[in-house]
């Protein structure tokens, strides 16, 4: 589930655990970094008490996109850069990112409006019609009938 308020800066959370593995407390490596004492309580609790674990950015899976080159792709198409120029930011291949964005359009479409649906009647009730209009919208959807094609009447 997505946590709702302030984006996570993780530059600062970054600075926040070297400070502590130099043997800086919790409470000193907040004042530091200007951010709140319950900040790097919720930090260090998340992670049980140990730094997170990160794959530099330079190393990337060559088969699979990292959630961050994901969210990149959208950020950069939303900004209106085009597939190949996208492709050559992230070292891939332009397949790559097409492919993502036909697979993946929910991270393609988070700023635009999302897909409506076309709007739909309900099914034909009979319940709250006149019988008239009933008939009218079955006399709607009837084929049309050439010259020739007399409606058959069954006895």
């Amino acid at each position: 589930m997505a946590r709702v308020g302030r984006k996570r800066r993780l530059e600062v959370e970054a600075e926040y655990w070297r400070l502590l593995q130099s043997g800086v407390g919790t409470v000193e490596a907040c004042r530091q970094l200007g951010i709140g004492r319950k900040t790097g309580y919720r930090w260090r609790s998340e992670n049980g008490g140990l730094p997170p674990e990160r794959v530099s950015e330079s190393v990337h899976s060559s088969r699979y996109l990292s959630l961050l080159e994901r969210k990149r792709i959208a950020t950069l198409r939303e900004h209106g850069l085009g597939i190949r120029e996208i492709a050559a930011r992230l070292d891939r291949s332009p397949s790559t990112i097409i492919r993502e964005l036909r697979r993946n359009p929910q991270h393609a479409r988070t700023r635009q409006r999302p897909l409506r649906r076309r709007p739909r009647s309900p099914p034909l009730q009979t319940a709250g019609r006149t019988a008239a209009q009933t008939e009218a919208a079955a006399r709607r959807r009837a084929p049309r009938r050439g010259p020739g094609q007399a409606r058959r009447v069954e006895p």
